[in-house]
This record gives structure tokens, C-alpha cells and sequence, in this order.
């Protein structure tokens, strides 16, 4: 069990979280979504290195390194806004006009927009990371359903590669610093490179060898003729129903319900043809996860953060909704309620079990 939960309650944690970031720019929900998910960061990052008595330092310290990164990109979104953006009606000073680009007046509204951009991406990455950190590829290659399990295997490898690129890399360093090599200029450099590229190899056939050798994909049943054509036949229509529900939606208000009714029957149409695609994949189970109370208090909070941020995006935009930039007001709207709504991702930190005694 992934530290204490169900794989599915982390999955749609994940979800209602990050789509809690995208329907807002309002920078106040956007900090307590910042604090929360930092504090249950922290928390799992302290709970791994007790229960792994540091072995499991490398990952750590890989995580921490891409949300470093982000940090980082937080700063240059800020001043890559300050700089290029001269628009607002709270200037604080000006460059030369005669410079390229960055001439002009700085204003509080352009720097305020470049925070609050990078305010959105740095919680993306911190919940990403989070999610990665506490499941692994192997967990969520396991999630992905049948019909999909050849791109599972990509997505498993892409999420890995980050993270397990930036564990070599302190590796590789380690080991050189123990044998005397300094790294002195950019062609000093040369040998992390070369010992990171042969590691990756190495990573990838050890890969292919160990999931051919426990039969991925080795397993297909065969299926009829009548069978194929009509999963091809189910999938072509229900792609044919979304795009024509899609015209509809977008060319003829009036025509709502007729667009909504044919968005639903392609999405049926593709489930059921994609559903059938993954009868032919046979898989087995060694170990099953449980579904504990503590998953189900997760996911109905996950559950009320994802269905409030959806409702009040299709009843009352305007509550998540903040622009600094004149005609609007450059001071955001605070809801006390759905402030509180938006602490709700830290259950996994509320929730968590004690470690397991060794």
C-alpha cells in the first residue's frame, strides 16, 4: 500500500488538486494551495526517510531538485512578465524607452501576472511530484487499463525518467569526487555526460529484459473477426459523434442539449469499443490493494474539492476568476468557504497512519 492509501484515492487526490489549480488564477486560493500541498510534501518526504532509514535519500533529493527547478521558473516568469508586459495603472518605474523589448514602464499588474503564473505552475509540479513520489511507475503502470497498457509502459517510463536521470547524475558525481576528479570548466563536464548517456542505455535494456522475462504483453487473446470490426466500428462512430457534438456545441447556442446528447453517446461509443480492446489483455494479480476508511474520508474530500471547483466554474465563474489588469479590479475576491475548500489536500497528511514499527 502506497504510504497508507489506495492508489486510486492518491489518483483522484491528483485530479481534483491539479484541476483546482486550473480553473483559478486568484492568487490567495493559489497560496493555500501552495502551503497545503508543501506541508504534505514535507510530511511524506520525512515519513520516507524514517521508513528507509535514508537508504532512499537519492530519490528524496531528486524531487526536491525538480521542485527547485520550479522555483526557480517561478522567479523568471516574474520577471519575464515585469520586463515585456508594460500595460497597468500602478507603474513603479521606467526603463529607457530606447531599449528593445524591455523599454518602458514596470508596472505592479505585470508583476503581479508573472507571480501569479508561475504561483500555478510551481503547485502543478509540487502535486505531480507528490503523486510520482508516492505511487512510482510501477503502481501507476498498473493502473492503466488494458486496452492502453502499451502506452502505460511509455508513460511509466516517461514519469521515471526525470527523477531517476537526476539520481545518476548524483551518482556519478559522487563517485568521481571520491576518485579525485573536479569539474573545473565545461569540458570537465565531458565524462558526466558520457557515464549519464551509457546509464540510461543500461536503464532501458534492463528494462525491455526484465518485462519480457515476466511476460508484459505476452498474453493476448486472440479475437474474432466480428469481434475487431466491431471495436473499430464502436471507436470510428464514437469519434465521428464527439467531433460533430463538438461543432454543434461551438456553431448553434440554441442547439445545447442536441450537442450535449451527441458528445454523450460518442464518449459511450469510444468506452465501450476501448472496453472490448481490453478483453484481449489478460493480467494477473499478485497482491491486491484494500480500500481502508481512511480512503474513503480521502476521496470524498478529493471528491468535494473537484466537484465545488466544477460547479462554481459552470454557475458563478467570477468567484475563481482574477485578472490584475484594468477594467478589473486589482485587488482578488477572498470566500471564506471556499478558501476552506481549497485546504481540503492536505487529508493525506491528516490522515496518515503511524509508521510501521521495525
Amino acid at each position: 500500500m502506497p504510504n497508507g492509501y489506495h492508489p486510486y484515492a492518491w489518483t483522484l487526490w491528483l485530479f481534483a488538486s491539479a484541476i483546482a489549480v486550473l480553473v483559478t488564477r486568484n492568487p490567495l486560493y493559489l497560496v493555500i494551495l501552495l502551503l497545503v500541498t508543501g506541508f504534505l510534501h514535507a510530511v511524506l518526504l520525512r515519513r520516507f526517510e524514517r521508513e528507509h532509514h535514508g537508504g532512499g535519500r537519492s530519490l528524496v533529493l531528486a524531487w526536491r531538485t525538480i521542485v527547485y527547478l520550479a522555483l526557480f521558473m517561478w522567479g523568471f516568469s516574474i520577471l519575464f512578465n515585469a520586463l515585456t508586459v508594460h500595460v497597468g495603472a500602478h507603474p513603479l518605474f521606467s526603463l529607457p524607452a530606447s531599449w528593445p523589448i524591455i523599454g518602458g514602464p514596470i508596472t505592479m499588474e505585470s508583476i503581479v501576472y508573472g507571480f501569479v503564473t508561475g504561483l500555478g505552475f510551481v503547485n502543478l509540479i509540487l502535486i505531480f511530484a507528490i503523486y510520482n513520489s508516492v505511487l512510482g511507475p510501477q503502481i501507476i503502470l498498473r493502473m492503466i487499463p488494458g486496452f492502453a497498457y502499451q502506452t502505460g509502459v511509455a508513460v511509466s517510463i516517461a514519469i521515471s525518467f526525470v527523477p531517476q536521470t537526476l539520481i545518476a547524475w548524483e551518482e556519478i558525481r559522487e563517485a568521481q569526487r571520491l576518485r579525485g576528479h573536479n569539474v573545473k570548466g565545461v569540458r570537465d563536464l565531458l565524462p558526466l555526460f558520457v557515464s549519464l548517456l551509457s546509464y540510461g542505455l543500461d536503464r532501458a535494456i534492463q528494462l525491455a529484459e526484465s518485462m519480457e522475462s515476466r511476460g508484459f504483453g505476452g498474453r493476448l487473446l486472440q479475437s474474432s473477426a466480428r469481434e475487431t470490426w466491431l471495436i473499430r466500428i464502436s471507436a470510428i462512430a464514437g469519434l465521428l459523434l464527439l467531433l460533430l457534438g463538438f461543432v454543434v456545441r461551438s456553431y448553434d447556442a440554441s442547439a445545447f442539449w442536441t450537442g450535449l446528447a451527441l458528445l454523450t453517446a460518442g464518449l459511450l461509443l469510444l468506452t465501450i469499443s476501448l472496453w472490448r480492446g481490453g478483453r484481449s489483455v489478460k493480467r494477473s494479480r499478485y497482491r491486491h490493494w484494500l480500500w481502508r476508511p481512511r480512503d474513503i474520508f480521502l476521496s470524498a474530500g478529493s471528491g468535494l474539492l473537484l466537484a465545488s471547483v466544477l460547479l462554481l466554474t459552470w454557475i458563478s465563474p467570477h468567484a475563481l476568476f482574477y485578472y490584475p489588469y484594468p477594467p478589473y479590479d486589482f485587488t482578488p475576491d477572498f470566500n471564506l468557504f471556499l478558501g476552506l475548500i481549497y485546504t481540503l489536500p492536505i487529508l493525506p497528511a491528516l490522515l496518515l497512519p503511524p509508521p510501521a514499527k521495525h
